[in-house]
């Protein structure tokens, strides 16, 4: 699907999609329990999809319902001897997080997926795992995950950490997470721990990782409702700062999401932001030059790119050498649309500086990125003459009502298929 945007400004209300992070992690932790309940707001992503479709084939029984956006009912988890092979379609979070658990589990199954999501990093996850019993070839497990000590990179994913903590805890023995290296997306990591903490499972941090107590019993304690996403938010909420006023709903500020930050950076950028329970709403004042470091919050780079083509003058982001490992080559694709679009940037090691200027209309590549997508489209309704993205299906991958969204809000937009 392509997609033809012309420019306008953006205004009025919209409701944040569920938080596609805080999913993923309530719908492992409601899995290990084997319990009885309910999660509700899950939305309809499909990386959301390939967390319930992998779970069932991992042994979990629930019913799906549309209703309360989304809505999952547990029922238990069963015992799976029959090597299913698990498919975990585009989603990072899905493989990286269900390798040691059923590693943990004991699960003898095939992990598959895209040719792109098969060839990103996985390698050190897949050594820590094997050096513990886990008997991973390729994809293939064929072992059992023992207790002891974990020794993990902590520079190339935090999802790695994620998937350990998930599935330590509920092994014979205690044992400890020892992070080499500096660690990135950390936030993500507390998303995590908040996560556990609702299930009755206690970690205990240490300077530099974890101590987890063995032999845990995940609790089903109470039906939950996943909270809004700032993640998806912030491609809308950019766009009120850049030329009008947008309301998110569906927003809590006191959430452990680490994409928050980007309330911050519009503030620093000189939007207007007036914050209330369970909304935000930014609008358009200064536009002022911004340092953003991103480190901790990578999917923040690509719309913080385009926030600094409108700004007075040259911004930097820095923490952007791990865009190479996403979905796609995200830092290639900034500096990609950002030239297209008249805007030049330089990239330094982990840096980007960006020149603004008045970007103009061209057409896009949406790079198979639902990020890069969202991204042009907030860059095109403030550019001068009309655009096009191609490939724009894929947003579907974490905010299906985008371009929903996008029109309630006095975008135009021409689907061109």
């Amino acid at each position: 699907m392509d997609v033809k945007i012309t420019p306008s400004n953006l205004n009025g209300t919209f409701y944040a999609p569920p938080s596609k992070s805080q999913v993923h992690r309530f719908l492992i932790c409601a899995y290990l329990s084997g319990e009885k309940g309910i999660i509700n707001n899950i939305g309809t992503s499909k990386d959301v999809f390939a967390t319930v479709s992998a779970l069932k084939s991992l042994g979990l029984i629930c019913k799906e319902s549309v209703k309360n956006n989304g809505e999952v009912v547990f029922e238990k988890r069963e015992v799976i001897n029959n090597n299913p092979t698990v498919n975990c379609f585009e989603s990072g979070s899905t493989l990286r997080f269900l390798l040691p658990v059923a590693s943990a589990l004991g699960i003898k199954c095939t992990f598959t997926g895209t040719e792109r999501l098969l060839s990103r990093p996985n390698d050190k996850l897949v050594q820590v795992l094997n050096e513990h019993n886990a008997d991973i070839n390729g994809y293939t497990l064929n072992g059992k995950l023992t207790n002891g000590i974990f020794k993990i990179d902590a520079n190339i994913s935090s999802q790695y950490i994620t998937g350990l903590l998930f599935s330590l805890p509920i092994l014979d023995g205690d044992s400890e997470i020892i992070l080499e290296n500096d660690v990135v997306s950390k936030d993500y990591i507390t998303l995590t721990l908040d996560a556990l903490q609702k299930f009755g499972i206690t970690i205990v941090e240490k300077d530099n990782g974890f101590f987890i107590k063995g032999n845990q019993k995940y609790k089903f304690l109470n039906n939950l409702s996943v909270e809004g996403d700032f993640s998806s938010a912030s491609f809308l909420l950019t766009a009120g700062a850049i030329g009008g006023t947008v309301t998110a709903k569906n927003l809590d500020y006191n959430s452990k999401q680490g994409d928050k930050k980007i309330i911050e950076l519009l503030k620093e950028f000189g939007a207007n932001v007036e914050i209330k329970e369970n909304e935000i709403t930014v609008s358009k004042n200064e536009r002022n030059a911004f340092n953003f470091n991103a480190k901790s919050t990578p999917d923040l780079i690509q719309i913080a790119s385009v926030l600094a083509c409108f700004a007075s003058e040259k911004c930097k982001i820095s923490g952007v050498d791990r865009l190479k490992i996403k979905e796609s080559d995200r830092l290639n694709g900034i500096m990609d649309f950002l030239s297209k679009s008249g805007v030049k940037s330089k990239y330094l090691p982990d840096e980007l500086i960006i020149f603004p200027s008045n970007p103009v209309g061209n057409t896009f590549n949406g790079d198979n990125d639902h990020r890069t997508v969202m991204s042009e489209c907030v860059l095109s309704t403030y550019s001068s003459g009309n655009s096009t993205i191609l490939g724009a299906e894929v947003i579907n991958k974490s905010y299906p009502d985008f371009f929903k969204d996008f029109t309630l809000l006095g975008g135009k937009t021409n689907v061109l298929f």
